[in-house]
């Protein structure tokens, strides 16, 4: 039922308005992914995570005529993982619950481009981000005080909010420390709220012991100061306040913390790289091809986005490839693995050096978070996060591209850049 009322709300505020649709999209992949463990996977409410949010972003394309953003190389890619599903997928369900993740989160570059241009979407995200900011740790402790779930043991649990799905804390967090120290007109009260959930947050990180996102964080905290020289004292001293809370606060949090630590023990041995699913894949791949010697396999992949049997191969169980490099490269080949690395280095990397210096500040946090997840994997597949980092990345990107283009054009020469 709360993921039907998700999407009838989702629904409701599209037809009233939608200028906010991108932000409360966002929004509802979080919270569906909150609730959607305690129903069966039954085709409605797959319907419900996938096809309905599709169906609206493609009318909200169509609507403000995003199209003109979408480029030859966009079309190239979707095409080819079209092809691939119809003619080199493994389960088709399996398959499915990973192309349309990757479909939508794509969809948000030529989206987030469109509101980029014309949008201050940081600014606009603010509100959104706060009430995620205060909704993820309210969550965690109702999952853990009603016994929702639970991950790597009993002592602490992060509901459904399992595995990817926490890389969205990270995100929020990072975003939220930026807002505390660059808007000097916010309520004093309505900052100490901030960093006090900035703080929970931080905390429920730890608990749940996922490196990731704990290196998601960290990364994007030190190259944010790199590229805000003026605000490094204030970052100090806010990393202080938080290192010092999390110290004091340790008694409260330790015996869960311990708890997990203890059952997952290869956290704290440093010896455990042989052991490590992530890392043996990337062999058991060059093997499988090896024994296989099929040209077909190496260039289009194998079975696009289901690699159960894979696991069980290597791994004795039905474990698919966690690493989204090591996924692109076995499910959709080396043509796939050049049209992705084409697409994001398209859209990401190239002209990189015309996004505004005050944009570059976030800009080059977030890609690096981009870039560390996929060797832990799930990008592919998940939409927690992805859409919303692909939406911030191509808004704080494409932000000056009108005027730098209608700049040029007064001056009578022309355009050279290309996106």
């Amino acid at each position: 039922m709360i993921l039907i009322v998700l999407a009838v709300l989702l629904i409701v505020a599209f037809l009233i308005d939608t200028k906010p649709f991108p932000y409360l999209l966002m929004l509802y992949f979080v919270f569906y992914d909150m609730f959607d463990g305690f129903y069966k996977d039954e085709k409605i409410f797959s319907a419900l995570r996938y096809l309905v949010p599709l169906t609206l972003i493609l009318f909200y394309i169509i609507k403000y005529r995003i199209v003109k953003h979408i480029e030859f190389i966009f079309v190239a890619l979707v095409s080819y993982l079209f092809l691939l599903w119809l003619l080199n997928a493994g389960d088709q369900i399996v398959t499915a619950k990973s192309v349309l993740p990757v479909i939508i989160t794509l969809l948000m570059i030529p989206v987030g481009m469109h509101l980029g241009m014309s949008n201050n979407v940081i600014g606009e995200f603010k509100k959104y981000n706060r009430l995620l900011l205060i909704a993820l740790p309210l969550y965690i402790v109702y999952a853990n005080k009603v016994g929702i779930a639970g991950f790597y043991s009993d002592a602490f649990s992060t509901g459904f909010l399992i595995t990817s799905r926490l890389y969205v804390i990270p995100i929020i967090v990072f975003l939220a420390i930026h807002y505390a120290l660059t808007d000097k007109e916010e309520n004093r009260i309505i900052q100490v709220v901030d960093i006090s959930f900035i703080l929970i947050n931080t905390c429920m990180l730890l608990l749940s012991t996922r490196r990731t996102t704990l290196l998601m964080l960290a990364a994007a905290i030190m190259i944010y100061a790199l590229f805000n020289k003026k605000l490094f004292l204030k970052m100090l001293m806010l990393v202080f306040i938080l290192i010092s809370a999390l110290i004091i606060s340790f008694p409260l949090y330790q015996e869960r913390l311990m708890g997990q630590l203890e059952k997952r023990e290869r956290i704290e041995n440093l010896n455990s790289l042989e052991e490590e699913g992530r890392y043996l894949e990337t062999f058991y791949l060059i093997d499988y091809h090896k024994k296989n010697r099929d040209v077909a396999e190496i260039l289009f992949g194998v079975n696009l986005f289901d690699t159960y049997d894979f696991g069980t191969r290597y791994f004795g169980r039905d474990r698919p490839i966690h690493s989204d490099i090591n996924m692109i490269i076995f499910s959709t080949g080396l043509v796939g693995l050049f049209l992705f690395i084409l697409f994001f280095s398209h859209y990401f990397l190239n002209g990189n050096s015309l996004i505004t210096q005050e944009n570059k500040k976030l800009f080059y946090p977030l890609i690096v978070n981009f870039l560390i997840v996929l060797v832990p994997g799930r990008f592919i597949g998940t939409l927690t996060f992805p859409p919303l980092l692909m939406l911030l990345l191509a808004a704080l990107k494409y932000n000056e591209y009108y005027i730098e283009a209608s700049h040029a054009e007064e001056n009578e020469q022309p355009v050279l850049y290309t996106y």
